[in-house]
């Protein structure tokens, strides 16, 4: 999902009761809770390798987190998204090379009761000295300059978004509690760049937008299990000609699935163009329909992601696909040709992009912002 319109929205699903249905909460004596709703990763950007998970935090007021390692502070985090005692914290830290010698982060979070008593609370985070690599995948649109913007990285939208239960729900073997689902924690959002720019003239028609109408092809062999087909494009860059709702969020969208059980998601097409229907069996590269500005889409573009799903669950509605956890995964080559601001799009009149660089890059993926050609 899309740029300045994606963080209001998340934060509106946040407080609206969806489809999903959480577990009643156990009631603790204790003030503080934490979980992670899925294990460590390590990702690879053009930045660098990086440590990643998330944290749900449940605790009355949440001041800082300290992350350390062997007694040495690795980072302070205190960007937390927060609705009443519920807290997302959004880690990346930097990977050693050769990893840590010492297995086992510790952090150390500052919080207040209802009294306003200071309080510390320490959790220990386990860290595998092997990771399995990520897997690779083709590009969903075709080749030529593209703006990867909320790219996987740090401070991505993309990163700190989340689809939250009605209630937090209670996992007893992690003691903690889980607030909702981040099936976008690494998704791109693609942009055609012609001649340092997304579009011709002054970019208020949707034709006028390079990417526009582009085929949308699989990322990866599969099977189609779940397409809409019929929310209309919004017709004039910059507005949203309706309310955007659980329903309708992801736009017209296809979901893939692959033989390794993972579920790839191409959201905003344009209406009636999806030409797949569920139950039909793709390649690698095959149209499944055309770029569009469906859903919550600020501005014509791609948004793609990978999902992962060892419970093999099914998506019978549309709001099923909100609820899945991400995977990272790599591409095989692309070139980088320089960076632009996050939230270039949305600061008109836009500056050209000229290129800064020319680096080429394997088995990796984009940093946000990421101008790329392949």
């Amino acid at each position: 999902m899309r740029l300045k319109y994606c963080v209001s929205i998340l934060f509106a699903l946040w407080i609206v009761v969806t489809s999903c249905k959480a577990d009643d909460p156990i009631t603790h004596r204790n003030e503080f809770f934490v979980a992670l709703p899925t294990p460590p990763v390590k990702v690879n950007n053009t930045e660098g390798s990086w440590f990643v998970y998330e944290l749900h935090v449940k605790a009355l007021v949440m001041d800082k987190l300290e992350i350390y390692h062997n007694g040495a502070l690795l980072q302070t985090y205190t960007d937390f998204i927060t609705k009443d005692d519920q807290h997302l914290a959004s880690i990346w830290l930097s990977y050693p090379q050769a990893g840590w010698k010492n297995e086992l982060l510790t952090h150390q979070f500052y919080y207040r009761n209802a009294e306003g008593t200071n309080l510390k609370e320490d959790f220990n985070l386990s860290v595998e000295q092997q990771y399995a690599k990520a897997k690779t995948i083709a590009f969903p649109v075709p080749e030529g300059t593209w703006l990867a913007e909320g790219a996987p990285g740090s401070t991505s939208y993309h990163t700190r978004a989340i689809f939250p239960y009605p209630e937090p729900v209670y996992d007893p073997e992690q003691e903690g509690y889980l607030i909702g689902n981040n099936p976008q924690r690494y998704a791109i959002d693609y942009a055609r760049i012609t001649d340092g720019l997304p579009y011709k003239n002054d970019g208020l028609n949707l034709e006028d937008w390079y990417c526009y109408d582009q085929p949308v092809t699989a990322v990866e062999d599969g099977v189609v299990v779940f397409t809409e087909n019929s929310i209309p494009d919004h017709q004039t860059p910059g507005e949203l000609d309706y309310e955007i709702t659980a329903t309708n969020v992801t736009g017209n969208v296809v979901y893939v699935e692959h033989p390794d059980g993972t579920i790839s998601t191409y959201c905003h097409l344009i209406p009636n163009s999806v030409v797949v229907q569920k139950g039909d069996v793709v390649t690698t590269g095959q149209e499944l329909g055309r770029l569009g500005n469906s859903g919550n889409s600020s501005a014509p573009h791609l948004h793609m992601h990978l999902l992962t799903n060892p419970d093999g669950k099914q998506i019978e509605n549309y709001e099923d696909g909100l609820y899945f956890e991400s995977l990272p995964y790599v591409f095989p080559q692309f070139e980088k040709l320089g960076q632009l601001p996050p939230d270039y799009l949305n600061e008109p009149p836009l500056t050209p992009f000229v290129p800064t660089e020319t680096e080429f890059y394997k088995q990796t993926l984009p940093a946000e912002s990421d101008v790329i050609r392949f």
